[in-house]
């Protein structure tokens, strides 16, 4: 497929950054105290390019685990996706012990993180792909979250050697804590070539040929 342009990316990262302000104010009230995202940086780039740059961030690199929150996306628009939320494994129990109180001690998390995990990623991924579609004028059906933790090889090379991957790539700041999370947007060709012509109408670009 054609690269984006530099005007294509400027157009997803405002997208993304419209859906997930709104999935940050919700999930502020959930874990009760301020969430503050950074402006996405939005790429495609292949598997095998992500699994090397998660593992050389020392995120599920064999060594360091990565949590994963998986949900599969249709659309009316003839787009497919299974949109994934990233973190790695340490900030996402961070994360649960916000949500679940400061006090719980930690033997108790691993018994709920995986309820509490799905909820994150109801919360962000469903509010994120909710705001596009509603900037997209349609309609997204999502399946149930799935919650994996496992290396980032382990968790990405199932996927199809000629998937392409939309990469989001946020910085998520909880009071004292920065925790890096990525939401990843998994689909073939001419999925995205789809999802790009939206984005180009959006905001009145060329259309892609």
């Amino acid at each position: 497929m054609r690269p984006l342009s530099e005007l294509e990316c400027d157009a997803l990262s405002e997208a993304f950054n419209l859906a997930l302000g709104e999935a940050a104010a919700t999930f502020a009230s959930i874990v009760r105290e301020e969430i503050t995202l950074s402006a996405p940086v939005v790429e495609i780039i292949t598997r095998d390019t992500l699994i090397a740059r998660l593992q050389a961030a020392g995120c599920g690199n064999g060594t360091s685990r990565i949590c994963s929150i998986d949900q599969r996306f249709h659309a009316d628009m003839h787009f497919d996706s299974d949109a994934l939320l990233l973190f790695p494994e340490q900030g996402s129990l961070e994360i649960v012990r916000r949500m679940i109180g400061d006090e719980t001690p930690i033997e108790q998390i691993t018994e709920l993180e995986q309820d509490a995990l799905a909820e994150i990623g109801n919360i962000i991924i469903n509010s994120c792909m909710s705001s596009l579609a509603n900037l997209f004028g349609t309609e997204m059906h999502g399946s149930l979250p799935v919650v994996r933790s496992c290396t980032a090889d382990t968790l990405l090379g199932v996927r199809q050697a000629s998937d392409v991957i939309l990469v989001a790539q946020i910085n998520m700041r909880m009071s004292a804590h920065d925790i890096s999370g990525y939401v990843l947007f998994i689909m073939d060709v001419p999925s995205i070539e789809s999802f790009m012509r939206q984005v180009a109408r959006l905001f009145n670009l060329p259309e892609r040929v």
